[in-house]
């Protein structure tokens, strides 16, 4: 029996309806949808087709000026994807219904070649070939503030309210005083096959920084891109907002994303 049945007979069992797909856009974005359970039935060992204006858009859904892959020129054509079916995540706030990652392919079942995910997977064949292989762990900061998406819209994004005032870079109070929140966001992540090595303050007003354990690259990359997707998702069920922005104002430090990596020979692992 193949692993996509296998899941497949499993969610039926289990009365699991739908599943969750999510994409990697052009620039690291997760874009996604909802699918049904027969959908993924006939997709799961196969592909299908999922349309191709997130590979020629910004953050905004904003067309880029300077697309040659995909625009008005080319009528936003479906690309083909495939679903990798060991990204499998259950989505506990959502009745347990499976969440997986997929990437874009060409059509002659080549690696797409500007899919950011397939450009990953090709880099890694390469060091492979050289008889490398390497391990990641990505470290991320980012502001929180006592905002709700609309109230931030509202006032046009500025003067917003942070989490916590003042300058508190590793703060010992903060982490008892808001110990909930933060044991929450920990529990969230290794929920969803996110262990998190470690979790702080930062120094500014509501900055936090977490550090996502060490993993092969591929897997390293992809907790990396979903760790935002669902931070921001975290803090927005409760009524707050998380933004990663490299500088949300001139008014307070910046904030950064640090990537670690160790590469290693695949025969001794030095």
């Amino acid at each position: 029996m193949s692993q996509g049945t296998m899941l497949v007979d499993t969610y039926r069992s289990e009365g699991i309806r739908r599943v969750k797909l999510v994409f990697t856009d052009i620039d690291g974005v997760m874009r996604g949808k909802y699918i049904s359970l027969d959908k993924f039935s006939g997709v799961a060992e196969g592909v299908s087709g999922f349309c191709d204006c997130v590979l020629g858009w910004d953050v905004n859904d904003q067309l880029y000026d300077n697309a040659e892959f995909t625009g008005w020129h080319t009528a936003f054509p479906d690309a083909l994807y495939r679903i990798d079916l060991n990204t499998e995540r259950r989505l506990k706030e959502e009745g347990d219904i499976p969440l997986f990652l997929a990437e874009f392919v060409s059509e002659d079942d080549r690696p797409h070649p500007i899919c950011p995910r397939s450009r990953l997977q090709s880099v890694i064949a390469k060091a492979n070939a050289l008889g490398f292989q390497s391990h990641m762990a990505f470290e991320y900061e980012f502001f929180v503030f006592k905002e709700t998406a609309q109230s931030a819209a509202d006032k046009g994004y500025r003067n917003l309210i942070p989490l916590t005032p003042g300058n508190f870079g590793y703060s010992a109070l903060r982490t008892f005083t808001l110990s909930d929140l933060f044991n929450e966001l920990m529990d969230y992540c290794e929920d969803h096959d996110l262990p998190l090595e470690s979790v702080h303050c930062e120094t500014g007003p509501g900055v936090w920084e977490a550090a996502i354990a060490v993993d092969d690259c591929l897997k390293a990359a992809d907790k990396a891109a979903l760790f935002k997707t669902l931070v921001k998702a975290f803090f927005q069920k409760r009524g707050m907002i998380a933004t990663f922005m490299a500088k949300w104002s001139m008014d307070y430090p910046g904030q950064s994303g640090h990537l670690h990596q160790s590469l290693v020979t695949k025969d001794s692992g030095a």
